[in-house]
């Protein structure tokens, strides 16, 4: 059985990831462990009780585990509760991790469609030799260790989706420039190649900790113009200044504000196609006509999902 099969409470058999493994105590200090299980098609909260502290020690994120158990509605989502659970020897984990919903192959195609729609020869320049630098990890890598496009390929498929929304801006707003949109938001978080240590089951690399990918991607930015000799060109300026500003708030990690319309749209839209799809992944853990669980990321809000609704 596969995760997004699992649509009522009863006895399962499943095999999966284990993305996820913290250890608890109840109050009768009886240890358990509160898990993340992942195939290729989702994700599925789980426990597993009344352990030892031998069997509690005995699983680690990264292993594949073959599990059975019960699934109930918990909090108006679905919960595996194990019975059994035990470690199954796997070299290749691609079989049980979720990827972006486009193709490899299609995205590569629709990131070359982009640069050629930019008409400014230095920015074009600059952005393919970044993409060119990058180009396995840029379409291998999540977007994020947790919450939004935490996924193969989540990278550019969140940048994709990020460039499509501002090619519908810039038609309401014609008098925007569409070739820092397209390089601005292409480019603005190629830092997490060096801030996540790998595709699958990243974590925070020291780099990605000490400097963040924010300051990463300037840096890298500034390195590429110098060798193309363009580092002085405003427009080199500007996509420094949409990469830096993009989280929008200093609060939110950005150095400085955006002070350009161009590094305006960059943050909203990246602001909007991450918090569409937290929305989206709560609502394919929920039962229709149900309230799912808070989620942290968007104000601990709890996201409706609607009757009839898939």
């Amino acid at each position: 059985m596969k995760i997004n099969e699992i649509n009522s409470e009863g006895k399962i058999s499943i095999k999966a990831l284990i993305t996820k493994c913290d250890k608890g105590k109840t109050q009768k200090n009886t240890p358990y462990l509160s898990l993340t299980l992942e195939d290729n098609t989702g994700v599925l909260d789980t426990k597993y009780w009344n352990l030892t502290d031998e069997q509690v020690n005995k699983y680690k994120v990264g292993m594949v585990v073959a599990v059975e158990g019960d699934v109930i509605l918990h909090r108006n989502a679905y919960q595996l509760r194990v019975h059994k659970m035990e470690i199954v020897e796997e070299n290749d984990l691609s079989a049980y991790v979720r990827s972006a919903p486009m193709t490899r192959n299609a995205m590569e195609a629709k990131v070359n469609e982009y640069i050629t729609m930019i008409k400014d020869e230095d920015i074009k320049t600059l952005t393919k030799t970044i993409l060119q630098e990058s180009k396995d990890d840029f379409f291998n890598y999540p977007a994020a260790v947790r919450n939004h496009h935490n996924f193969v390929g989540g990278l550019a498929f969140h940048s994709i989706s990020m460039v499509e929304l501002c090619l519908m801006i810039a038609k309401q707003y014609p008098w925007l420039d569409k070739d820092l949109l397209i390089s601005g938001t292409l480019l603005h978080d190629i830092g997490k190649i060096e801030e996540l240590s790998s595709a699958v089951l990243p974590e925070y690399t020291i780099e990605g900790n000490l400097l963040g990918h924010i300051s990463i991607m300037s840096a890298r930015v500034d390195r590429v113009a110098h060798q193309l000799n363009i580092q002085d060109k405003e427009s080199v300026i500007l996509i420094k200044h949409m990469i830096l500003s993009h989280h929008g708030k200093m609060e939110f990690g950005s150095p400085v504000l955006p002070m350009i319309p161009e590094a305006e749209v960059l943050s909203l839209v990246d602001n909007l196609d991450a918090r569409i799809v937290m929305m989206k992944n709560s609502l394919d853990q929920t039962v229709p006509g149900e309230f799912g669980p808070r989620v942290f990321a968007l104000e601990n809000r709890m996201i409706y999902h609607r009757k009839g609704s898939k």
